[in-house]
C-alpha cells in the first residue's frame, strides 16, 4: 500500500509478514526509493523506474526485491559492501555453526529464484550526507546498532525520519549480528531522540509514528532491561551462552530455529559487552559469571 507522507515522499507498506519490509519512495525529479523489501506492493512504486535505489542495509527483507531496479543505481553504507556478497550475512545467520553446533543447512534448499545474487551494488552513502532530489531533501544518518553500516533517513521539510530495523516494533531491538556493538546501537536511538523528529516510520510497523520520543526511549530502554536481567542472572551463577538461551533471557518463546539463534548471538554481543566494561568475566570453561564491584 503506498501512502502519501509529504509533498512527494510515501511510505510503501508491505502487506506480506516480517521477511518483508517498508519501504519509503521519493517521486521527484530524481527517483529515489529506500530499501527493496514490500513484495508485491512494491510493483506501486514502479521500480524499473527509479534512478536511485539506497538500502538502509543488506539484510534479505530490505534487499529481496533490488534485482528489480535495473536502472537504479543501488548505494548503501561502505562498511556493508562486503556483507552484499555474503548470503550468510544477508540471511542474517552468520556464525551460526558456532552457536548452533551444526551446519547451517536451510540456505542449500532454497529455490535460487527467490535469492539472486550477485548482489550489484554500485554506490556508497556516508552519514550526513544530504540528497537532492529537486523538491526533496534527505539526509543520510549513519546508525550502527542493528547492523554494523546500518542507516536512518531524515526529510528535514517533511520531519520524518524513516529509521529502516530501528524497527520499534514489541519484538525488537534486534541486534545479532558478530559485528554489533550495543553501545552504538543506544547511541543511534539516542541520536534520533536528540533529533526530535514530529513524526517517524520503519521497516516493520505499518503505520507513522506521531510525537515517536517516548516510543524511542522505551524501545532503547529494551536494551538495558535485557542487559540487567543477563547481568543478574550470571551474578547468580555463571553460565554459557548455551545455558542462557534455555532461559530465554532474550525471546519468551523460540519457534523456529532461526529465533533460538538470533537469542544466541544477540546474548553473545551483550556478554562480550559486559565482559568490555568490566562487569563480567568469562571462565575457563566458557560460561560467563558476573564481577561483584565493592
Amino acid at each position: 500500500m503506498l501512502v502519501q507522507v509529504g509533498n512527494r515522499v510515501h511510505v510503501v507498506f508491505n502487506e506480506e509478514g516480517y521477511t518483508y519490509g517498508n519501504c519509503v519512495l521519493v517521486d521527484d525529479d530524481v527517483k529515489l526509493m529506500i530499501d527493496s523489501g514490500a513484495g508485491k506492493a512494491l510493483d506501486q512504486a514502479q521500480p524499473e523506474t527509479v534512478d536511485i535505489l539506497i538500502n538502509t542495509h543488506h539484510h534479505y527483507d530490505h534487499v529481496r526485491g533490488n534485482d528489480r531496479f535495473k536502472r537504479a543505481k543501488i548505494w548503501l553504507h561502505p562498511t556493508l559492501h562486503p556483507a552484499m556478497q555474503s548470503l550468510e550475512k544477508i540471511m542474517a545467520v552468520d556464525g551460526w555453526k558456532t552457536l548452533m553446533h551444526e551446519d547451517f543447512t536451510y540456505l542449500k534448499s532454497a529455490d535460487p529464484s527467490l535469492i539472486p545474487e550477485p548482489w550489484r551494488v554500485d554506490g556508497e552513502v556516508n552519514d550526513g550526507q544530504e540528497i537532492d532530489c529537486g523538491n526533496t531533501k534527505l539526509v543520510v544518518l549513519h546508525t550502527p546498532g542493528h547492523s554494523q553500516g546500518h542507516c536512518s533517513f531524515y526529510f528535514p521539510e517533511e520531519d520524518l525520519a524513516f529509521l529502516g530495523d530501528i524497527c520499534l516494533t514489541k519484538v525488537g531491538p534486534w541486534y545479532g549480528e558478530g559485528q554489533t556493538d550495543l553501545t552504538e546501537f543506544i547511541a543511534s536511538i539516542d541520536r534520533i531522540i536528540d533529533l526530535k523528529p514530529g513524526r517517524v516510520t520503519t521497516c516493520h510497523v505499518n503505520r507513522v509514528i506521531d510525537n515517536p520520543l517516548p516510543v524511542l526511549a522505551e524501545y532503547r530502554d529494551r536494551i538495558l532491561k535485557r542487559e540487567e536481567r543477563i547481568l543478574r542472572r550470571i551474578k547468580a551463577r555463571p553460565g554459557t551462552i548455551d545455558e542462557l538461551a534455555e532461559e530465554h533471557m532474550i525471546y519468551r518463546q523460540h519457534p523456529s530455529p532461526f529465533v533460538l539463534f538470533w537469542e544466541k548471538s544477540m546474548l553473545r554481543n551483550h556478554l562480550e559487552r559486559l565482559v568490555r566494561i568490566g562487569l563480567a568475566e568469562r571462565l575457563e570453561n566458557g560460561a560467563f559469571a558476573g564481577i561483584e564491584h565493592a
